[in-house]
């Protein structure tokens, strides 16, 4: 795929310019009237400047193949109008790279412009986003139109495709054991709360904690904490037989809140104690805990750490702490797990909220 900007005197000399360099079956994206500036300035002259794309499967995309210089024709039409119509846009072809479109992302039309843009303020990868912006690019002119509100349709639509789907998100608290995880400072402890709370304050429900936290004493105090706050009893557990007589204990109760230690995720020990304590079966709903503040690697790290537990969703914490949510998006991308939860601040408990996909996107473009 070739995309080229022309600038002329009129439509006939664009329609000129465009056959020499990109040939008979270059395909008109955009055009409009401006302004050229002459004699340092002083004056000025009308031109048209004019947007052409060529791609190699122009013909085979047509279902009639065009007369030679038919394309350039229909842009002399045009030349007393203040902006052409888009020719019936050809299917791009596969052979398009993102490579191609980073190469003429200068003389893309504003609307693509702008579509660059947000996906770079959302902190999403290079590759991501030239490859979003290659099919947003093939999808609009396949449509034929290129006006802001369709491209930034478009766009949502796109990204959404790349998220796992919706039936993957927002399970909430189904299961009676509950289990949360992950490295240190992702804010386990006060979700586990504000998950507790929600359960017991909106949906009435018999509520119990247990944790396997045993390394840090102010983990178990701030859980204790949260416990008396609720008037829920509260098990510490250090060896998986405490664990089960926890369970024995709390067999009566709906949900039972699981709290585990944050460690260093790059220590492999941390990942066998949490597999020998915890009792991972089809009674127990587990969410991977991560900051959506850390790095993309570091993000894709921990999940690989965590890849020999079963992880039911990821719960995204500290979003107020960000200016962009492209990590994350990137992670659920790859991964195709959904998110139950996001987190954006420390009161207990409010700051918690479920999004669909759709959702998630509208505040990855914000």
């Amino acid at each position: 795929m070739k995309i080229k900007k022309f600038t002329a005197a009129s439509m006939q000399d664009a329609a000129k310019q465009i056959k020499k360099e990109l040939g008979n079956d270059a395909v008109i994206l955009h055009s409009k009237q401006v302004k050229k500036r002459k004699w340092l300035g002083l004056r000025s002259q009308q031109a048209v400047e004019v947007i052409a794309v060529l791609d190699r499967d122009v013909r085979e995309a047509r279902k009639t193949p065009p007369a030679a210089g038919e394309e350039m024709k229909k842009t002399e039409k045009t030349e007393k109008t203040e902006k052409a119509e888009p020719v019936q846009p050809p299917r791009l072809s596969d052979h398009s790279t993102s490579d191609d479109l980073a190469h003429y992302k200068e003389v893309l039309p504003e609307p693509l412009k702008k579509a660059e843009r947000l996906l770079k303020q959302a902190g999403l990868p290079d590759h991501t986003q030239n490859a979003v912006l290659s099919e947003l690019l093939r999808s609009s002119i396949a449509s034929g139109d290129l006006t802001e509100e369709n491209v930034n349709s478009k766009l949502q639509d796109l990204l959404v495709k790349k998220l796992p789907s919706a039936d993957r998100w927002q399970e909430g608290i189904q299961s009676k054991y509950v289990v949360l995880f992950g490295s240190t400072g992702a804010g386990k402890t006060t979700t586990l709360a504000k998950l507790a709370a929600s359960s017991m304050l909106t949906e009435h429900k018999k509520i119990a904690f247990m944790t396997t936290d045993t390394y840090r004493i102010a983990a178990v105090e701030q859980l204790k904490t949260y416990a008396e706050l609720l008037q829920a009893p509260l098990e510490v557990c250090y060896s998986k037989e405490e664990c089960l007589k926890a369970q024995e204990k709390f067999a009566e109760y709906d949900h039972v809140f699981i709290d585990t230690a944050g460690r260093n995720f790059k220590e492999e020990q941390y990942i066998t104690e949490l597999q020998e304590m915890i009792p991972f079966d089809s009674g127990l709903q587990s969410f991977l805990v991560l900051s959506a503040s850390a790095k993309y690697e570091d993000m894709k790290q921990v999940l690989k750490q965590f890849s020999g537990v079963p992880v039911n969703q990821f719960i995204f914490t500290k979003t107020d702490e960000t200016a962009s949510l492209g990590s994350v998006f990137q992670v659920l991308s790859e991964s195709r797990i959904g998110a139950a939860y996001l987190t954006n601040g420390q009161d207990v408990p409010e700051d918690i909220l479920s999004v669909s996909p759709k959702e998630f996107v509208r505040m990855l473009l914000t």
